[in-house]
């Protein structure tokens, strides 16, 4: 047990503060989410931007087949993108002094937790075992997952702009 503490000790110690940083924002993000609150498109492009911006400097600076890792990452995004956007599905919105409005809801703070919670674990994995950047299988692995959660995001994007359409369509 002492062991296990120890391990996870070092691991909390290493971790750059900017994480932590990340971790907040996106607890106070997501928290924010859990009730009605006003749609912005351009904010809902900021978590998904952090992510993507961590993933692929890791990806290009880091892996030994970045262009393998790559292809996997978007093509993974397909999945990712569906799931989402069964998840959003049922999701409500409306009108209010001209303003879209969602109802809230515990699935982006839960994709936004997951987002962080996989790229946290696979950076420990990797720092515990460099040698894995070069590992091909790893690098698949990486590229897969880490194309998947991003993609998710992007299911509830377009499930904001599809209502967004809709609504004001039919407002007008």
């Amino acid at each position: 047990m002492a062991d296990i503490l120890k391990i996870i000790f070092e691991i909390v110690h290493n971790t750059p503060l900017w994480v932590w940083f990340v971790l907040l924002i996106l607890i106070k993000r997501g928290s924010a989410l859990l009730v009605e609150s006003q749609v912005s498109l351009k904010r809902s492009f900021i978590m998904p931007a952090i992510f993507i911006v961590w993933g692929l400097d890791t990806i290009v600076n880091r892996f030994g087949n970045p262009n393998v890792l790559l292809n996997f990452y978007v093509v993974s995004l397909i999945p990712g993108f569906f799931l989402s956007y069964f998840l959003y599905k049922n999701q409500k919105f409306y009108i209010r002094n001209t303003v879209l409005v969602r109802e809230g809801s515990i699935i982006p703070l839960v994709v936004m937790l997951l987002n962080f919670l996989v790229k946290y674990t696979l950076n420990v994995v990797l720092a515990i075992r460099p040698t894995l950047y070069t590992d091909f299988h790893f690098n698949i692995f990486y590229g897969y997952i880490s194309g998947f959660t991003i993609g998710l995001f992007f299911g509830g994007i377009y499930k904001i702009i599809q209502v967004k359409k809709q609504l004001f369509v039919r407002k007008k």
